[in-house]
């Protein structure tokens, strides 16, 4: 976690990106508790602009109010997460079909060098989190729908810490950018059909290792193991 800079963007915004890239980054945990007086003293900042965006957070999903405990990070469950991949499968595939039919050639030059990035990323294992969302924005530039890029920019922010947890599995990364870069060729080759396509199984593939990770963890807290 960063000292924030009182005289960079506004200062609420700032703190709301550090807790929320830490999060996304697996520094809190799920069911963690975010203490504000720490939190206060780690970025410089007061305990009124810190519950603002506490607020902001958890309207997003990402932190959770608990009675009697405060605020902790939000657990994801299998019936959370199904639904966050079924969104996620529908919206990209719309953005990559459209992405294939109206992206100018600036738009392509853009996704190419996205993809470039977020495969060097994977290689260093640094700068993930910021490659990830950079290839995602030169996807919603090129598909040019509104709506459908701020859906999917919120549900992003939920599904961080599913990301986080596929990503530790060593085989997902290799598997991943092998997709990412068949949705590029599809894209490439202006194939709404197969860009579609290749962003579904993108997908549903990294939910399917969500949903079974979950799935083996949940009796591990049941007997708090």
């Amino acid at each position: 976690m960063v000292r924030i800079a009182a005289a960079a963007a506004p200062l609420r915004q700032q703190v709301v990106s550090a807790v929320r890239d830490a999060v996304a980054e697996g520094r809190y945990l799920p069911g963690e508790r975010l203490v504000e007086r720490e939190l206060c003293e780690l970025m410089g900042v007061s305990r009124t602009c810190l519950r603002e965006a506490l607020r902001e957070l958890e309207n997003d999903g990402i932190v959770t109010s608990v009675p009697n405990r405060g605020v902790v990070v939000s657990t994801i469950g299998l019936r959370d997460a199904r639904e966050i991949y079924e969104m996620r499968a529908m919206l990209e595939g719309l953005l990559a079909e459209r992405f294939a039919r109206l992206a100018s050639s600036a738009h392509l030059a853009a996704l190419e060098q996205a993809v470039e990035t977020l495969a060097e990323a994977y290689d260093s294992g640094s700068g993930l989190l910021d490659a990830k969302r950079a290839f995602y924005e030169a996807l919603m530039g090129g598909a040019d729908h509104d709506l459908a890029a701020s859906m999917l920019r919120s549900i992003q922010l939920r599904a961080s810490q599913l990301r986080n947890m596929t990503l530790s599995d060593p085989d997902r990364a290799r598997h991943s950018i092998a997709e990412i870069r068949q949705l590029l060729k599809a894209v490439k080759k202006r194939d709404p059909i197969a860009a579609q396509a290749a962003a579904h199984r993108h997908v549903q593939n990294a939910g399917a290792l969500a949903l079974r990770l979950l799935e083996r963890a949940a009796p591990q807290a049941a007997s708090g193991g």
